[in-house]
């Protein structure tokens, strides 16, 4: 026998209550922002301005700053998987007790161009600590395993996030002596992995994870025994086909004049990525990196630094070259 619930009792209000991944309250509301209403995020807005701020506010206060009412901070509250707002208070300040150093600036802007700067970095911050909340380090150490052992690389990416990655990456790769290519164009990703064969590996970066000239040419690769690596959304074509994926998951914004934060994201796990390639190849990297920073130094645009710069050691008229 069924038992009815009353729509206004406290088991259906926890049932109504979302469940999210276990990770901190700022993460939960950066991923959640897309989803709220217009009034709830002007609540958010509010806490995002000074968090410390909002754990001090009682809930008439803060529904007064955000010029909506109480029962509306209360839905705020439960969207974020809080059942209450003291509990949101006490989730808020757990978090800045722990990472308060990273959830803002000692800075305080009065102007326009300061604050726009505020939310832009303080976005891109958060984007990168959301992708170490969630990131599959065995994952990632696979792909540097992967990519580490490989004879050449190739690096696909469309669109115009990650076709400015697979770029970056490609040049962060190079460096390492690492016979590396990065496409752009379809065709070209799908001629390049039809050249591929064991041994060899591919790059692939897709926030969507539904470029089809990506799948495919990711399908191409693997079909010839290339090492296929993808970083990318869960639940995707691109995540289907690649041998490795890395995860990764962050909310758009609503502002479609605010850069995409999943591209900071993104290129954190790259230079992740290349790190551990150069750890991996140990003396192999490092020489290629001397040489680089040596060619460079010789006409002086290497940014110095005091175990690495060659410049003091060279002849005066090498650096006017």
């Amino acid at each position: 026998m069924s038992t009815l619930v009353a729509s206004g009792s406290p088991k259906s209000v926890k049932a109504r209550i979302r469940k999210p991944a276990a990770i901190d309250i700022v993460s939960r509301l950066q991923r959640v922002d897309a989803e709220l209403s217009p009034s709830e995020r002007r609540i958010a807005e509010v806490v995002t301005a000074d968090y410390e701020l909002a754990t001090r506010l009682t809930i008439a206060e803060l529904a007064a700053r955000a010029k909506v009412s109480q029962p509306t901070v209360t839905r705020f509250c439960r969207s974020l998987g809080c059942a209450s707002f003291s509990e949101f208070k006490i989730s808020l300040a757990t978090t800045l007790t722990v990472a308060s150093a990273y959830l803002k600036s000692e800075r305080m802007f009065d102007d326009d161009a300061g604050q726009l700067a505020h939310t832009v970095m303080m976005r891109a911050a958060g984007a990168v600590r959301e992708c170490l909340d969630q990131l599959d380090t065995t994952a990632v150490g696979r792909a540097i395993e992967a990519l580490a052992e490989s004879h050449r690389i190739e690096i696909y990416g469309q669109g115009g996030g990650s076709a400015a990655l697979a770029e970056d990456a490609k040049l962060r790769l190079f460096r390492l002596g690492v016979p590396v290519a990065a496409y752009q164009d379809g065709h070209q990703q799908r001629m390049s992995a039809a050249t591929l064969r064991p041994g060899d590996g591919v790059l692939a970066i897709s926030n969507s994870g539904r470029s089809k000239p990506v799948v495919e040419a990711v399908e191409i690769a693997r079909s010839f025994g290339a090492r296929t690596i993808a970083i990318t959304r869960p639940g995707t074509p691109l995540a289907e086909a690649a041998e490795i994926v890395i995860l990764v998951t962050i909310a758009e914004g609503s502002d479609v004049k605010m850069p995409t934060p999943s591209r900071y994201a993104h290129m954190a796990v790259i230079d992740t990525l290349a790190s551990g390639i150069a750890k991996k190849l140990g003396d192999r990297s490092r020489e290629a990196l001397r040489r680089v920073r040596y060619t460079l130094a010789r006409i002086g645009v290497a940014i110095p630094t005091p175990s690495t710069d060659p410049t003091p050691l060279m002849p005066k008229q090498d650096t006017k070259e």
